[in-house]
């Protein structure tokens, strides 16, 4: 007759060990995918920049008597939804820009071009630069 002196592992010691595993598995998944969101919005911020950082430069390189007509003062996405155009379209979701002037007859003219859109949860983010253009 043989007898069991407990060489293995007990269905607790399973369980547990199980449960363990269960909870660290889930805490690393969860780090991934926070981190997934980090980075997607920090490629949004990436794109919200450049498209900004073109805007101003198309600015910059318009006459100033022409800047206030082809930009003109709080409008979104330009007369007749040009800026989309002179971007080769907007890439970030519901993507809107949006130039203003503190005041259109100074001269240095003070330019602002705030950018807004929404990210896959829906959460409104926002981005601007300014810049001063003078005759």
């Amino acid at each position: 007759m043989k007898i069991f002196r407990g060489k293995g592992m007990t269905l607790i010691e399973i369980m547990v060990a199980t449960f363990v595993f269960t909870v660290a598995l889930g805490a690393l998944l969860g780090a991934i995918t926070g981190t997934l969101s980090i980075i997607e919005t920090a490629r949004e911020q990436t794109t919200a920049v450049f498209d900004l950082r073109n805007m101003m430069e198309r600015i910059k390189a318009t006459a100033f008597s022409n800047t206030v007509s082809f930009f003109p003062n709080n409008v979104t996405d330009g007369p007749v939804n040009s800026y989309p155009a002179m971007l080769g379209g907007y890439t970030l979701s519901n993507e809107h820009i949006t130039i203003s002037y503190t005041n259109v007859n100074s001269n240095p003219l003070e330019i602002t071009a705030a950018l807004t859109w929404r990210d896959r949860y829906n959460r409104l983010h926002t981005a601007s630069m300014s810049t001063f253009k003078t005759r």
